[in-house]
C-alpha cells in the first residue's frame, strides 16, 4: 500500500498543470462564465506569509468548485508593484526598485505555484511593466480632457519620512499609513481627479450591491451627503460675505455666532488690529494639528474672536465672527454658523466663552387617548406662556380645576399670548392677574425649554397646536384682586417645593417641573420639532420649516439650496520617483496639455539617486533631459509633469486589463469586457473604503465612456478576516511571529494540508489563530482519506444488501457540502467531509457490503476545491483517466437522503451514555425499552429502577436514576 507523500505528489500535478495549461481562460466560450479573483497583492520582499495566503486559498477553491459546475472560470493574477517599500529599499541599498520588483514577483509566484492556485497565468499583469501603466496614463489624458482631471494649490497632508503627500484616507490617527510617522499640512499644487463629480452615482448604488454591510456602511459615511443650503452672512462694514454650509437652515433663528476654520481666507484678514496678534498665533498653531486630532471626541473647544461680526440674514442680528480648530476648511465652506442651543460641540463652545444660547426647535407631543387631535377639527396655533408662581420663600402656586366627582387637574397658570404684538412679559402678567389675582410681580426668568403640544380641545371643537416655555415668576402674595377663582373657575393650592412633584399631574407641566429642578434651560437633544424664537416661522414643525426658510432665502438673494459631501476629490500627486509618471506636459502658452496617445507611455527614467530631497518635489525634477520637452499642441519648449501618480490609480482598473492583458493596441477589448465583467466574486481582507471607493469610480467613468457593459465592477464581494499568530496577535515580519507557507510545505504537511487547515479554522469573515496543532489535525485526515483509496480493493464492487445505507450516507453528505461552498462556509464542508470519513471507516470495520467505488470518486470530488493535488492523484488511482477538475460535480437524489433508520441519544443523568441506531417506526415503549437494555446504560443504573424515563421522537432518550 502506498504512503501519503506530498512531497512526491505535489511537485508531480503541479508540472501537469503547468506543462497542459488547463487553467487557461477561454474568451467567448459557450460554457458561462465565472470571474473570480483576490484583491491585488504587493509584491514585498518579505514574501506571502500564511495569513496572506488565506485569500488566495479562498479564491482557489471557489474557482475549482466553479470549474467542477461547468463555468468557464477566469481566476487571474497580477502585481501590484508600485509603491514607497520597493523605493525606500532602493534608497536604503542602491538596488533599482525595477530589479527588486522583479525579484519579488518571482518569489510571491514561486509561493503561488507551490500551493498550487489555479491560476490563468496567460494574464498576468505588472504595474510597473511600460505597457500597463502606459494605459494608466491613457486613462488619466481621458480623465482630463472629460474634466474630470485638475490641478489646483491647496493645504495637504505631508509626510515629512516618506517626503510625500498623502490622500485623507491615507492619514490613520493624524500618522502616515505606512511608515507611522506624525504628518503635517503643507500647501502645494496637486492633481485631483473629480470623484466627487460621481458622488451621487456611487451613493444611490450602494443599497443594491451584495457587499457586506459594514463595507457599504463605510463607502456611504466616506461619501457622506449631506442636503442642506448655503447661506451668505455679511461682514459688518465689509464687501466680504461669508457663506456658510447647514442642513438645519430651519434653526438659523439660533445662530448666535459664526466659526471660521483656521484655513478659511477670511479668517486672518477679518482680525482687527486690536485681536491681530491672537488670531494669527491661533491660526499658526492649528493648522499643524491633525484632522482626527482637532475633531477628537472630549476635546476641549478652543477658539479665538477676530473681533469682527457679521449679519445673521434671518433677523438683521450681529454676530461675532470666531475662529476654532474644531471647523475643518475641506468641510464645506470652511465656515459653520453656531446654533449652540442645538449642537452639543456649538453649545460647548459658546458655554466656554460666554456666548448667547437661543432654543429655536421645541420639543413635540401630540397627545393620545381623550385628548388626541381630530382629523374633523380644525387646527389652531398658538404662543403660550406657562408661570411657575412662586413667593420667593419656597412656596409654590398651583391651579385646582375640578374635571368630575372624582378627578381634579392639578398643573401650573397658563394661557396664551393672545396678541400678535403682545409680549412674554405682557402675556404672564396677563394670564397671572386673570387667573389667581396678582397684580404685584417681582421678577421674570425663563427656568426650563420651549416644548409643543398638539391636542383637542373640546370647548370649541377644535385642535389646539401650542407652544411655549415655563418661566418662574415670583410675586408679592399680600396683594391679591378678584380673579377667576371667585368666579368658580377652578382653586388654587400654595405648596413647599417637596410637594409639588407629588400634587402636579399634568405629564407636559411634570415634565417642565423636573426641567426647573434641573436648571434645564435648553434642551440640545431636540433635532426635530417646532420652531421657536424664530418670527413669522414659530408654530412650524422643521421638517416643513427646513423649505420654507431656504426659499425665503432664495427669494432675499442670500442663500440656495446645495448638497455637499464629506468625501473630496482622490488627491492623485505623489513626490515620490517609484510610480507612473502622470501624462502631463506643461506649457508656458498652453498650460497644461496632456500627452498624445500615440507618445505613450512616459517612461520612468533611470535615475542614480532615488531620495527626495524634502522640497516638495519628485526625484525626476532633478532630471533635467527626461523633464525638458516640447509641447504637442505649439511644438515650443515645455517641461514635463514631475509628480507620479497615487499607486492606487494601477489598482483601480486592473480587473478590465485582467480580461484583455495582452493588447498593446488599446486597454482591453470593449467585446472581452462585456463577456467577463463584472467580476462575480472578489476577495479581499483590505482596503474597505480607498480601493473599493475608486474600483468603483473609474468603471462608472468607463460606463459613460461605453467602455464597460455596467456600473459596477464586482457582483459580489467577499471580506475575509485574519489568520493572526498563534497568540493572537498580528502576524508581523518585526514581530518575528509570521509563518512562511514555504516552510509548512516542506516540513512534510505539503500544500493541501496548509489549504485545507487554513479554510477549517472557522468562518471566512472571522479572525483565527495559527496552530501547529491544528494543521497536524487535518494533515491526519487527509492521510485518512489516502489510506481509505489504497484500501479499496476491485472486489469491494461486489456491492451487498447495505448499498442503501451508503448511498444515503454519500447523498447526505454531497447535499451538505456543497451548500455549504455555495455559502463560502468552507470550515462547515470540510468538517462534514471528515464526518463522512470517519462513517466510512466506521463501514468498514463493521465488514459492510457494498460498491465502494462511486463514494469513494464522490469523496474525492467534494475534497478536490480543498486537496486538489492529493485528489488528483487518488483520481487516477481508482482508475480514471479524466481531468479532475473539469469533472463533473455530485449530485444528490432527495428520495435517498431519507434514512430508513434514526439515531437516538440516550443519557443518564443528563450525561450521553449510548447511541442507538433504531429504524425510524419504532414504536416509543420499544425504543425506551432499547435504551434501558444498552449495556452502556446498564453500567450507570445497576440495579436500581430509573425515576424517569424521558423520550423525545427521533432524537433522544433521558433516563434519571
Amino acid at each position: 500500500m502506498r504512503r501519503y507523500n506530498p512531497t512526491e505528489t505535489e511537485p508531480k500535478w503541479q508540472q501537469i498543470w503547468a506543462d497542459d495549461a488547463r487553467y487557461r481562460a477561454k474568451d467567448f466560450d459557450d460554457k458561462p462564465k465565472y470571474y473570480v479573483t483576490g484583491m491585488f497583492p504587493y509584491p514585498s520582499g518579505a514574501g506571502m506569509h500564511t495569513g496572506h495566503f488565506f485569500e488566495h486559498s479562498i479564491v482557489d477553491a471557489v474557482a475549482r468548485f466553479r470549474r467542477a459546475l461547468g463555468h468557464n472560470v477566469v481566476y487571474p493574477m497580477g502585481w501590484d508593484s508600485f509603491g514607497l517599500p520597493a523605493e525606500n529599499y532602493a534608497i536604503k541599498t542602491g538596488t533599482a526598485p525595477a530589479v527588486v520588483t522583479k525579484q519579488n514577483i518571482a518569489n510571491f509566484k514561486n509561493q503561488l505555484t507551490r500551493v498550487g492556485a489555479s491560476i490563468d497565468w496567460s494574464r498576468e499583469i505588472n504595474t510597473t511593466d511600460p505597457e500597463y501603466y502606459k494605459w494608466t496614463q491613457w486613462v488619466f489624458t481621458q480623465m482630463f480632457e472629460r474634466d474630470l482631471a485638475y490641478q489646483k494649490e491647496s493645504l495637504q497632508w505631508w509626510c515629512p519620512v516618506d517626503k510625500t503627500v498623502l490622500a485623507n484616507e491615507q492619514v490613520e490617527g493624524g500618522k502616515c499609513w505606512r511608515c507611522g510617522s506624525e504628518v503635517e499640512k503643507k500647501s502645494m499644487k496637486q492633481w485631483f481627479f473629480k470623484i466627487t463629480d460621481y458622488a451621487d452615482e456611487l451613493l444611490e448604488e450602494i443599497p443594491d450591491l451584495n457587499w457586506p454591510e459594514k463595507i457599504k456602511t463605510a463607502q456611504t459615511n466616506w461619501i457622506g451627503r449631506s442636503q442642506g443650503a448655503e447661506i451668505d452672512f455679511a461682514v459688518e462694514g465689509r464687501d466680504e460675505l461669508i457663506t456658510v454650509f447647514s442642513t438645519r437652515p430651519d434653526t438659523l433663528f439660533g445662530a448666535t455666532f459664526l466659526v471660521l476654520a483656521p484655513e478659511h481666507p477670511l479668517a486672518r484678514s477679518l482680525a482687527t488690529d486690536e485681536m491681530r496678534e491672537n488670531v494669527e498665533k491661533y491660526i499658526d498653531d492649528a493648522v499643524k494639528k491633525s484632522e482626527i486630532e482637532r475633531q477628537s471626541e472630549g476635546k476641549e473647544k478652543t477658539g479665538v474672536w477676530t473681533g469682527s461680526y457679521a449679519v445673521n440674514p434671518v433677523n438683521g442680528e450681529k454676530i461675532p465672527i470666531w475662529v476654532a480648530d474644531y471647523v475643518l476648511g475641506g468641510y464645506g465652506t470652511g465656515a459653520v454658523m453656531a446654533v449652540p442651543a442645538h449642537d452639543e460641540r456649538d453649545f460647548a463652545f459658546a458655554t466656554k466663552y460666554e456666548l448667547p444660547i437661543v432654543q429655536v426647535v421645541a420639543e413635540y407631543e401630540v397627545l393620545s387617548g381623550k385628548l388626541a387631535p381630530r382629523e374633523d377639527w380644525p387646527t389652531r396655533k398658538k404662543q403660550v406662556v406657562d408661570a411657575i408662581i412662586t413667593d420667593g420663600e419656597g412656596n409654590y402656586l398651583l391651579q385646582v380645576e375640578k374635571v368630575s366627582d372624582t378627578q381634579e387637574d392639578v398643573h401650573f397658570v397658563g394661557g396664551g399670548v393672545d396678541e400678535e404684538d403682545e409680549s412674554i412679559e405682557m402675556a404672564l402678567r396677563r394670564e397671572i392677574l386673570e387667573e389667581v389675582g396678582y397684580p404685584n410681580i417681582i421678577s421674570i426668568r425663563q427656568v426650563a425649554p420651549f416644548s409643543g403640544v398638539h391636542a383637542q380641545r373640546t370647548i370649541k371643537n377644535r385642535n389646539h397646536q401650542t407652544w411655549g416655555a415655563y418661566y418662574e415668576v415670583v410675586i408679592d402674595k399680600t396683594v391679591q384682586v378678584d380673579s377667576e377663582i371667585e368666579q368658580g373657575l377652578h382653586g388654587v393650592i400654595w405648596a413647599p417645593k417637596s410637594e409639588v412633584v407629588d400634587m402636579i399631574n399634568w405629564s407636559t407641566h411634570a415634565k417642565g417641573w423636573r426641567d426647573y429642578l434641573a436648571g434645564k434651560l435648553i434642551d440640545t437633544d431636540v433635532r426635530e420639532g417646532l420652531l421657536v424664537n424664530s418670527g413669522a416661522f414659530d408654530g412650524t414643525h422643521t421638517s416643513e420649516a427646513r423649505e420654507e426658510i431656504v426659499a425665503w432665502l432664495e427669494q432675499q438673494g442670500v442663500g440656495r439650496s446645495k448638497v455637499i459631501y464629506k468625501m473630496r476629490d482622490w488627491l492623485i500627486s505623489r513626490q515620490r520617483y517609484w510610480g507612473a509618471p502622470i501624462p502631463i506636459i506643461h506649457c508656458d502658452e498652453h498650460g497644461a496639455v496632456p500627452v498624445p496617445a500615440d507618445q505613450l507611455p512616459v517612461v520612468l527614467p533611470e535615475v542614480a539617486d532615488y531620495a527626495p530631497k524634502g522640497d516638495g518635489k519628485s526625484v525626476l525634477a532633478r532630471e533635467t533631459d527626461w523633464v525638458n520637452t516640447t509641447c504637442p499642441t505649439c511644438g515650443k519648449p515645455a517641461k514635463r509633469e514631475t509628480d507620479t501618480m497615487d499607486g492606487y490609480a494601477c489598482s483601480s482598473w486592473y480587473l478590465l486589463r485582467y480580461t484583455d492583458s495582452q493588447n498593446a493596441k488599446q486597454a482591453w477589448d470593449p467585446a472581452k469586457a462585456d463577456y467577463w465583467s463584472p467580476v462575480d466574486m472578489y476577495i479581499g481582507g483590505d482596503h474597505a473604503v480607498a480601493h473599493l471607493l475608486y474600483v468603483r469610480f473609474w468603471n462608472h467613468v468607463f460606463y459613460d465612456m461605453g467602455l464597460v457593459p455596467e456600473k459596477e465592477p464586482v457582483k459580489q464581494l467577499v471580506y475575509h478576516g485574519l489568520i493572526q499568530a498563534e497568540d493572537g496577535t498580528k502576524m508581523s515580519k518585526s514581530k518575528g511571529n509570521v509563518v512562511d507557507p514555504l516552510e509548512v510545505i516542506d516540513a512534510g504537511y505539503g500544500a493541501d494540508a496548509l489549504r485545507t487547515f487554513e479554510l477549517f479554522l472557522g468562518p471566512i469573515n472571522e479572525n483565527s489563530n495559527w496552530s501547529s496543532k491544528g494543521i497536524a489535525g487535518v494533515y491526519r485526515f487527509l492521510n485518512r482519506v489516502w489510506t481509505l483509496v489504497q484500501e479499496y480493493d476491485e472486489s469491494d464492487k461486489a456491492g451487498g444488501a447495505d448499498s442503501k445505507k451508503l448511498d444515503t450516507l454519500t447523498h447526505a453528505t454531497t447535499k451538505k457540502v456543497t451548500d455549504d461552498i455555495r455559502r463560502l462556509s468552507f470550515n462547515t464542508a470540510i468538517a462534514a467531509l471528515m464526518e463522512y470519513v470517519n462513517d466510512l471507516y466506521k463501514l468498514k470495520t463493521e465488514g459492510f457490503t457494498a460498491d465502494w467505488q462511486q463514494p469513494l470518486e464522490t469523496l474525492v470530488t467534494l475534497l478536490q476545491p480543498f486537496a486538489p493535488h492529493m485528489t488528483a492523484e487518488l483520481w487516477e488511482q481508482l482508475g480514471r483517466d479524466t481531468q479532475l477538475d473539469f469533472e463533473q460535480w455530485p449530485s444528490w437524489d432527495e428520495s435517498k437522503i431519507i434514512s430508513d433508520t434514526m439515531m437516538i441519544i440516550v443519557q443518564v443523568n443528563g450525561k450521553l451514555r449510548a447511541k442507538l441506531e433504531l429504524a425510524v417506526d419504532t414504536p416509543e415503549e420499544d425504543v425506551k425499552s432499547a435504551a434501558l437494555a444498552d449495556e452502556h446504560v446498564q453500567q450507570f443504573l445497576g440495579d436500581k429502577k430509573p425515576t424517569k424515563v424521558i423520550y423525545v421522537p427521533g432524537r433522544l432518550v433521558s433516563i434519571v436514576k
